[in-house]
């Protein structure tokens, strides 16, 4: 039995941010994603739309509540979905507005991402921070929307894992003034060198135009990743410079861990 018009008309709509913003929702697809939906519980269930297969095959993590799984077809799955090829599984679920955690703050290492409006760097910065263990990452307000589509296939789960809070970081500052700002900008000091602090925030600006003259000024220091002798780049992909900044405020900790 093919699914209501309405209800495929409904989930089209998330497609786009207004409707995503009026209905508090948004849509995770495919196998992986829906399954780590599931299992993380992280943001509440509205409704799932899988193939009989799928969902025999996952049987002993559905939820309980029979009313919010519906059993689809692929050409159902293929008039909702955003893929270019349709997987067997779509999920809608509730969106979540994050807090600051003033102790996460303190005593670990935090991102801070200014106008980051690639919805594919936004994903994978996401997934860098799940991958070296940081949990909170800070957005301005003029960054790309988190439950976008792309962010949230590029995150590759992460946006289960981490903590994502929308602030801008003059007010971030003057509610934690005594967490310590480090900025990246390419006249910073080396990260071969940088001694990161126990805890803190790094804040990373877009590739295009660096962060922002008013966030500047509130940095305590600046960090930067030299560029080889020789190299003909004018700069590095935001989130590629994101995983080297990453890698090197793990430094003492990898170290632990070999």
């Amino acid at each position: 039995m093919s699914l209501a018009k309405t209800t495929i008309k409904y989930v089209r709509s998330l497609h786009q941010k207004k409707f995503r913003q009026n209905y508090n929702k948004f849509i995770v697809e495919g196998d992986k994603l829906v399954r780590e939906s599931l299992f993380q519980r992280q943001f509440p269930l509205e409704a799932l739309f899988a193939t009989e297969a799928w969902l025999l095959d996952n049987a002993s993590i559905l939820p309980k509540d029979a009313t919010k799984i519906e059993q689809v077809s692929g050409a159902d799955l293929e008039r909702m979905s955003q893929l270019s090829t349709p997987n067997e599984a779509l999920a809608v679920l509730e969106q979540k507005n994050h807090e600051a955690d003033p102790v996460l703050l303190k005593s670990d290492q935090s991102l801070f991402l200014d106008k980051i409006m690639d919805p594919g760097n936004f994903g994978t910065m996401l997934r860098i921070a799940d991958w070296f263990g940081i949990r909170q990452v800070f957005y301005s307000p003029d960054c790309v929307e988190p439950y976008n589509f792309k962010v949230v296939q590029a995150s590759m789960g992460a946006i289960f894992r981490v903590r994502f809070v929308e602030m801008d970081l003059a007010v971030l500052h003057e509610k934690f003034p005594e967490v310590h700002l480090t900025g990246t900008d390419m006249e910073g000091e080396s990260v071969y060198s940088f001694e990161p602090k126990a805890g803190g925030i790094t804040v990373i600006g877009s590739e295009h135009h660096g962060i922002r003259a008013e966030y500047r000024s509130l940095v305590n220091n600046f960090v930067s990743i030299p560029r080889f002798p020789g190299s003909g780049s004018e700069s590095l992909n935001a989130a590629v410079a994101t995983g080297i900044i990453c890698a090197f405020l793990r430094k003492v900790d990898g170290e632990k861990h070999r």
